[in-house]
């Protein structure tokens, strides 16, 4: 008999029960054995450290190779399989009710899926296997795909560059229609670069109500109406549409729209760009280097208009009489629920100060002697103000100046409720700003927190908030620790958006705890945003209950890091002796976690730095020799 071709179908049929013989062969006497191995003695740390010593440090030895060739071969196969099945799918459809044709498909669909199993748990235990022996050299699991890591544009300017803070915060939700949006510098900048006079003329600082914006240097937009024909130039708010005002030390400035944003039916989002011909104060350029681009963020805003007035949810030094009074250098520090408006909460009094210039929506009373001459400013968030007296009485162990209130006297704190406008809780505008405190929606000081706005006063009829304490002859001079870290110490796969925190023993000055004094430093070429809060409160820490602060960076997500291909990322909480107390003592020996168990604090004599929990006595640096605070 003459041999004939064979057909098509009968060569398909053969080829799959072709793979499944091999699969199974293949699974049977090479990976039994293997898979026996690595679920008793190989798993086990002594053995791996053997086997990976048999093998070599390196993951070019003929097992490992082997094992990641079979893992090809694998799954070209598993991808030629699902073809067949496709195809017996095919034939069985196309039979048309023919037995035999109808026979033949359902071979094929039995052998290539029995085949298909068999691929699928020989590719299974040889990644496991990979992994092992991979584990054994000290590479870890490993990973066939590179890490794609997306890094938001022109966002490197916040913490990294000169933006100290801002609100609404980057990709905000839910903010009100009625929102002021609020920009903080690590200098003092030029207003004339946020400011133009109404009918377009240069800022000259003479003008006593809120001027324009000047839309060629920050603009305030809807994201959906940009195009590929329409930039941000072209959609942003007209100069006219939004006002501004600017803190007294010209770092922090408050663009208000003069209507609501969004509308009442859907959420919209916006973006604020802050372009890159901004100045400071000095005439130079405020974005530079790596951040010569600019700034820009976005946030959502709702359906709903914020008419809910701020309250005050705590104040240090607390309430106390004559008997218990606190040390004279303690800083007055005042918390609110919410974001406040900065031009209404910070300012300095001065007696000397030309009229019209004396802030006195705060006022620190010491007795009969009024007034006490010194600065508010607010941070964390825009919901801490802070009072520090112009009364320079010591040093601190950095050498800086530490200012005092007045000795063995009854300090009294007032801060004024607004003056209520026609809509209340909407405080009135007088010459361009309310007359009392505000949040950043313009809503008036409750001061009784029964949830209605009353304006200026005492209770009951007023929503005005005091409270009295006393002060001794005493200075604080206690150097502030850092307790506790999270993440802890060289601590690996940290979530990609955790917080990184520091646990204070003692209260902190708020206005010390910024993107100066307080880094996240990544170790790669990263633009990387961060921010820091704090809360102070009563808390239990050990065996001891006070008040402690939390401070926390919130930051950019980080870099996946890739073990198997040896891809590491690391980044670099650093706290630096900028950081001060309530009685503004920096943070100097730098007492913190040590990874010595013998000793409690990282700092010592002699080595005032704490580098990884190792005392140093010269500033840390990262892995590669750089400084992680230049």
């Amino acid at each position: 008999m003459r041999p004939t071709r064979r057909s098509p179908s009968i060569f398909l049929l053969s080829f799959v029960r072709a793979i499944e013989r091999f699969a199974g062969a293949f699974f049977f006497f090479f990976f039994f054995p293997l898979a026996t191995l690595a679920q008793t003695d190989a798993l086990k740390t002594a053995d791996m450290a053997s086997v990976g010593e048999a093998l070599g440090a390196t993951s070019q030895t003929l097992p490992i190779l082997i094992a990641r060739g079979i893992r090809a071969v694998l799954s070209v196969l598993g991808i030629v399989t699902v073809c067949i099945v496709l195809y017996a799918g095919y034939l069985y459809f196309e039979s048309k009710g023919d037995p035999a044709k109808t026979d033949k498909a359902k071979k094929i669909l039995k052998s290539s899926a029995v085949g298909l199993l068999l691929i699928f748990l020989s590719f299974t235990l040889t990644t496991f296997i990979l992994n092992a022996l991979l584990r054994a050299v000290g590479l870890g699991n490993v990973q066939t795909t590179s890490a794609q890591h997306y890094t938001e544009p022109l966002s490197g300017s916040l913490g990294s560059g000169i933006v100290q803070d801002h609100y609404p915060a980057r990709n905000a939700i839910s903010v009100p229609r009625n929102v002021k949006i609020l920009v903080t510098f690590k200098e003092p900048m030029d207003p004339a670069s946020f400011i133009q006079e109404a009918d377009g003329s240069a800022y000259d600082g003479t003008a006593d109500t809120p001027d324009s914006l000047r839309t060629e240097n920050i603009r305030l937009y809807e994201t959906e109406r940009l195009t590929e024909e329409k930039n941000p130039e072209d959609v942003a708010l007209e100069s006219g549409a939004v006002r501004v005002t600017f803190t007294s030390d010209l770092r922090t400035f408050v663009f208000d729209p003069v209507d609501l944003l969004g509308n009442a039916t859907e959420d919209v989002n916006y973006a604020v760009k802050l372009e890159p011909t901004l100045l400071k104060a000095d005439g130079n350029a405020a974005f530079v280097g790596a951040y010569a681009e600019g700034y820009e963020w976005t946030f959502e805003v709702s359906t709903e208009v914020d008419l809910t007035p701020p309250q005050v949810v705590s104040v240090l030094p607390a309430a106390a009489g004559e008997g218990d009074p606190y040390e004279r250098n303690s800083v007055v520090q005042m918390t609110f629920n919410e974001a406040m408006d900065p031009v209404t909460v910070s300012g300095k009094y001065d007696p000397d100060l030309s009229e019209g210039k004396d802030f006195t929506r705060i006022e620190v009373v010491a007795g009969k002697n009024g007034n006490t001459a010194g600065t508010f400013s607010l941070s964390n968030g825009y919901r801490t103000v802070e009072f520090i007296s112009d009364d320079a009485c010591s040093k601190d162990p950095c050498g800086n100046t530490i200012y005092c209130l007045p000795s063995s006297s009854a300090i009294q704190v007032k801060a004024h409720a607004a003056t209520l406008g026609a809509e209340p809780p909407q405080a009135s505008v007088a010459a361009g700003l309310p007359d009392g405190l505000v949040d950043a929606c313009g809503n008036s000081l409750d001061g009784n927190k029964d949830g209605i706005a009353q304006g200026p006063g005492e209770a009951p009829t007023g929503d005005d908030v005091s409270w009295s304490f006393w002060t001794n002859t005493k200075i604080n001079d206690t150097v502030p620790a850092i307790l506790s870290l999270s993440p802890s110490l060289q601590e690996e796969n940290v979530g990609l958006e955790k917080d990184v925190s520091f646990l204070f023993s003692l209260p902190m000055q708020s206005s010390t705890l910024n993107s100066q004094t307080v880094r996240l430093v990544p170790n790669q070429d990263q633009e990387f945003w961060f921010r820091v809060e704090q809360t102070t409160q009563e808390q239990a820490v050990g065996d001891t209950s006070g008040m402690f602060t939390t401070a926390k960076i919130k930051h950019a997500p980080f870099w996946e890091s890739f073990e198997g291909e040896k891809t590491f990322y690391y980044y670099y909480p650093a706290v630096t002796n900028g950081v001060k107390s309530l009685w503004q003592i920096c943070l100097y020996p730098s007492y913190g976690p040590s990874v010595n168990a013998s000793v409690p604090d990282c700092a010592q004599e002699g080595k005032p730095y704490c580098c990884e929990g190792l005392a140093s006595a010269v500033p840390c640096v990262t892995r590669e020799g750089n400084p992680v605070v230049k």
